[in-house]
């Protein structure tokens, strides 16, 4: 394999814009979802280096190196379901283990390259890239393939399921971000399978033209996250809104249940009611428990004691800086049944005692600010 000063520069380039972006990212993006976007962004710079060692022929001077990347690339399948879910708002879903059995199998092929010698690795990497699937090159072969073949299956999985929520997902996004999308979308799929058939028979010019296309998405997906730096959050927002439609929540207004919601619990303080209970708050707002359950977790990502202790913390807050109440008197006047409670829940989202907090509130702004976001309406 002849070295390409091409392919390794636009391979290359392509890595390590993607590895400088999430580095960057790294210290700018907020939010629960933020290292699920680093690592989706790092692993793509990740692939691209490997692409262009592999591509431009330094792969035969370094053929050792060839293999040990592959088992990291088959996370990708995974996090795309387990990302999609962030989005989803599902802040609690944990990964069924059966998902990582095909990460465990892609460390086995390591067992036999790793004693291999030079030679004995360039004729395997050679006999891979050239469509040879006598045995054991076709192991290696549908070991290289694995990843994309993975992303492929995720990707689908998530975009025909029978909730329709994916493609009820794409409909909902504003029209330039859904053009955008489905035309990124679009461009994947087809650098996927092209990648897939050059290896399946050998064919060098199908999976090289899939390496530049991966290195031309990511620069274009970072120069759409620049001119349009609020499509990540519309299509939050989108996926949130089809898991609504798709949920216990038919037939109600969303957008009209937070409001009314909101102005139950901050005007008409049903937060300082001791046996406040889901059931209760439910009936008032003509709701079933699962509904309004159902509509907290979505909006809010947290559960409706988490939802209510928070009004009730901010309102102690409050009350600890303008009034000279006790802080017992206090405890009972948020809602609260008992000081150990009180004090236990204030010391969680506040990370001090209500008697600390008094001294020197000023020095809880930034706690103070980030309960307030949590609770407030993102309508």
């Amino acid at each position: 394999m002849e070295l390409s000063i091409f392919d390794f520069s636009i391979l290359g380039f392509g890595g390590f814009f993607c590895l400088v972006w999430a580095t960057g990212l790294s210290l700018q993006l907020p939010g629960s979802t933020k290292l699920i976007v680093i690592y989706f962004i790092g692993m793509s710079g990740l692939r691209l280096v490997w692409e262009a060692y592999t591509h431009s022929g330094l792969v035969t001077l370094f053929p050792k190196l060839y293999a040990i990347p592959v088992p990291l690339l088959y996370v990708i399948g995974p996090s795309i379901l387990f990302y999609y879910e962030k989005l989803r708002g599902r802040d609690g879903f944990t990964m069924n283990p059966i998902h990582f059995i095909p990460i465990t199998f892609a460390m086995l092929p390591l067992l036999y390259w790793i004693p291999l010698e030079k030679e004995e690795s360039i004729l395997l990497i050679h006999s891979v890239t050239n469509g040879d699937w006598t045995f054991p090159y076709s192991i290696f072969t549908v070991w290289i393939i694995g990843p994309k073949l993975s992303i492929l299956f995720y990707s689908l999985s998530i975009a025909l399921r029978k909730s329709g929520e994916g493609v009820l997902a794409l409909q909902l996004l504003p029209e330039n971000i859904r053009r955008f999308s489905l035309v990124l979308l679009f461009y994947i799929f087809c650098m996927i399978l092209l990648d897939i058939l050059g290896y399946v028979f050998g064919i060098r010019t199908f999976y090289r033209y899939s390496a530049w296309s991966h290195s031309i998405a990511a620069i274009l997906v970072y120069l759409y996250s620049r001119y349009n730096p609020l499509a990540m959050l519309e299509i939050s927002n989108a996926i949130q809104s089809a898991r609504y439609t798709k949920s216990k929540l038919v037939g109600i207004n969303p957008k009209e249940a937070i409001q009314n919601l909101h102005q139950l619990i901050t005007k008409e303080s049903y937060y300082a009611e001791e046996d406040l209970r889901l059931p209760t708050m439910a009936h008032v707002m003509n709701m079933s428990p699962h509904q309004l359950s159902e509509l907290i977790n979505v909006h809010f990502q947290m559960s409706f004691n988490q939802y209510i202790n928070h009004h009730r913390i901010l309102t102690a807050c409050a009350m600890l800086e303008e009034s000279k109440n006790n802080i017992l008197s206090i405890n009972y006047s948020v809602g609260f049944n008992s000081k150990s409670a009180f004090n236990r829940v204030f010391r969680e989202l506040m990370g001090t005692s209500p008697r600390e907090y008094r001294k020197n509130p000023k020095t809880f702004l930034k706690e103070k600010s980030i309960l307030l976001q949590k609770i407030e309406p993102k309508l």
